[in-house]
């Protein structure tokens, strides 16, 4: 049941925005009763938090599957944009941006997922402590914070690209964003 309300609150928050997604459209879009909704989230706050958790895990967990199917490190490293991309533009990653955006208004609501986030980033900097370290990157911190780059510029582009998927100019940002950071790789690696 709460597998089903989170993939329902996702659902209404790439459908109509987070500000639009209420706890009755998510009880109609998962087809249950209000007194089961409550019984798993018992306000909104609550929804919001255990689906922003679910976000980032599943995220992070398909750009790790992603990255795990490349066979060279190096690639792995360098294709990393394009597996951010492809990661922050599932359902998951659309409907975290829009909870992080909230969170820049709402403080309750960045309290309570700054615990979450924490967590997350610590796995995301392991993640790209593993990738540099694999492809022979020594400065390693550099590749880190190249890494959140990604993530951050992913996001943004999301938005822009959302607003209407034909505008050449965020086509050819997000494609230099993927060249950038394979450039980068190169160079770093050279170092």
């Amino acid at each position: 049941m709460r597998a089903r309300i989170l993939g329902a609150t996702i659902a209404c928050i790439v459908r109509s925005g987070f500000a639009a997604m209420t706890v009755e459209s998510v009880i109609a879009e998962a087809g249950i009763s209000r007194g089961s909704m409550l019984h798993q989230f018992p306000t909104r706050l609550d929804l919001v938090v255990a689906t922003a958790d679910r976000a980032m895990h599943v995220v992070l967990q398909q750009a790790r599957d992603r990255a795990g199917a490349i066979e060279d490190p190096f690639r792995r490293l360098a294709d990393y944009a394009q597996i951010v991309w492809d990661t922050q533009s599932l359902p998951e990653g659309l409907a975290l941006t829009e909870i992080l955006q909230a969170a820049g208004w709402d403080r309750e609501l960045a309290a309570a997922i700054r615990p979450i986030a924490a967590i997350v980033e610590q796995e995301v900097r392991d993640e790209m402590v593993g990738l540099a370290t694999a492809a022979g990157i020594a400065d390693i911190e550099t590749m880190v914070a190249r890494g959140w780059l990604l993530v951050s510029s992913a996001r943004g582009l999301i938005i822009e690209h959302r607003l209407n998927e034909e505008r050449p100019m965020i086509l050819a940002a997000i494609e230099e964003m993927k060249a950038s950071h394979r450039r980068f790789c190169e160079v770093v690696k050279r170092q």
